[in-house]
């Protein structure tokens, strides 16, 4: 498994202090290696290794993810899994309707 409880709570401690070299460290040992494997089985269950240039667009989405780890606020009720699956599933979503939609002109 490559999001556990730990990685959890490595996002909510990220989350919730406002030390950067706190934060540098969670992200760059437990969080960007679980948001790397999330990323690429979305891609691949979800079948968006047609879109051209995936390679890139897999970078693109996972520094996306970096830019709004800040925005995970788990009194919500959610899980940070739960939570960033499903903006990824919809990133790529959302570049499959522009891919396509340029296809057509």
């Amino acid at each position: 498994m490559y999001f556990t409880q730990v990685h959890e709570d490595a996002i909510v401690k990220c989350c919730s202090t406002d030390n950067w070299r706190e934060k540098e460290e969670l992200y760059n040992t437990l969080i960007q290696p679980a948001f790397s494997q999330m990323v690429d089985k979305i891609v691949f269950t979800y079948r968006f290794t047609s879109l051209p240039d995936i390679d890139d667009l897999r970078d693109e989405c996972k520094v996306y993810l970096a830019t709004i780890l800040t925005k995970f606020d788990p009194a919500k009720g959610s899980k940070a899994f739960s939570y960033f699956s499903v903006i990824t599933k919809n990133w790529f979503i959302h570049k499959v309707k522009q891919t396509t939609k340029r296809n057509k002109r």
